[in-house]
Order: structure tokens, then sequence, then C-alpha cells
């Protein structure tokens, strides 16, 4: 017997072999329709994440004076220059996160709402699992943005100011994390999810539909071999 992961994408292959089209079709029509949605969605997704990060910037940011602010689908540190020279009455602005490209959780969505043969409850838990991890994400890469744009070294009218907590380890590890999470946050990391919760739950009886039909203690329908009140049943 196969795992029950490769059990599952089997499962879901299988399953659109016969109605690839029609779940074609209704993915990128939900994709169309939240990714409109998102252009009014998107400046209050940017004040969520800012709100999110603001008790954690003090034990980030090393910048005294460092402002944060949310413009639109943008949210900018704005860090003074004085902390480094004797130059005053400056700030550099960096832009931390653009929201408004933020539409792999349009396409996540969709891609779960559109789901043949799964339940409104089933598509309910699915999508706020997998949303969730998504914004957790996206909270994450700008936590490491925060953190990488600190490091950049800013050319002023005084010259090249380098932070100080820059160190070359530091650079090339903020480096790596800030190019992986930016090429997750791509639409790879929302498919990796999708294909993570069909691998999950494909399959598996809904559990309403083992009320009175299996007991807790016996072998789930699903043939993971555990007990059905600790699979399914749950």
């Amino acid at each position: 017997m196969p795992p029950a992961g490769l059990s599952g994408l089997a499962g879901f292959a299988d399953s659109l072999k016969a109605s690839w089209r029609g779940f074609t079709l209704r993915a990128g029509s939900l994709f169309v329709l939240l990714a409109l949605l998102w252009v009014v969605l998107a400046p209050a997704y940017a004040h969520l994440l800012a709100a999110f990060a603001s008790p954690l910037i003090p034990s980030i940011e090393s910048s005294p004076g460092t402002r944060y602010l949310v413009e639109g689908t943008t949210i900018i540190a704005e860090r003074p220059i004085m902390r480094q020279t004797a130059e005053t009455g400056t700030a550099i602005r960096t832009l931390l996160r653009e929201t408004s490209g933020d539409c792999p959780l349009a396409l996540l969505a969709a891609l779960v709402l559109a789901t043949p043969a799964w339940s409104l409850t089933r598509r309910g838990r699915v999508f706020a699992v997998t949303v969730g991890l998504l914004i957790l994400t996206q909270f994450l890469s700008l936590l490491v943005n925060i953190e990488y744009t600190k490091l950049w070294p800013q050319k002023t009218a005084a010259g090249i100011v380098v932070s100080l907590d820059y160190s070359r380890v530091k650079m090339i590890l903020f480096d790596w994390l800030y190019a992986f999470l930016e090429f997750m946050g791509r639409g790879f990391f929302a498919l990796l999810l999708y294909f993570w919760a069909i691998a999950l739950v494909w399959g598996r009886p809904e559990p309403e539909s083992l009320k009175g039909s299996v007991g807790r203690n016996e072998p789930c329908p699903c043939g993971s071999g555990v007990k059905t009140k600790r699979c399914c049943g749950r």
C-alpha cells in the first residue's frame, strides 16, 4: 500500500482526469475575481502585517529613531543616518514589502475553493489552515526584510554609510533568506501548501459521515491503518 500522502495525490490526479476542465475553469475564474478583490484588500493587509510586526520591531531594529510607515500598499522603514555619521536631518526610506503583489493568497484560495468532491466544511478548514500558513510565511518574510535592509550599504551626501550591525556572514545569511522567501512567495509556496493539503486529506471521509457508521476504535475507513478517533474521526 502506498503512503497515505502519495495515495491522496494519486486519487486527486485520477479525479482530475474526468473533471480537469471544470476545475480549471472554476479555479481560473475564482483567481481572477479574488485578484481583483485584492486590489481593495491589499492596503488593509499591509496595515495588518505592520501591526503584527510592531511588537517585535524593538528587538529587531537597532536604529534609534526608525519609523515604520504604511503608505497605501507599501510598508516602509525610515531610518535616520545620524546614528552612523555626523550628518543630521537625513533619513533613508527603504521599501520592506509591497502587498499589492501578494496574489499567491488569491491563487491558494481559488484552488482550495474550486477543489471538487470536498464539502464546504472541509474547504473552509483547509482554506483556514493553508492561507494562515501562507500569511505566516509572508510575515516571516517581512521580518527578514527588516534585518536584511538594515545591512545594505547606503549612498548619501556624506559618502557610503554602512550599518553598525554589518558583518559579511550576516549579510550572506540574510541574502540567502531573502532570496529564498522571495522565490517561495512568487506562488511556489502556495502550490506546495495546496498539494500538501491534497495529500493529507484527499479521499478521507468527511467527519460527519463517520458518525454512527464506524466505531471510534475501529480502523479508519481511509486506509491509514490507525483508529478512526485518531484519524478522520477527530
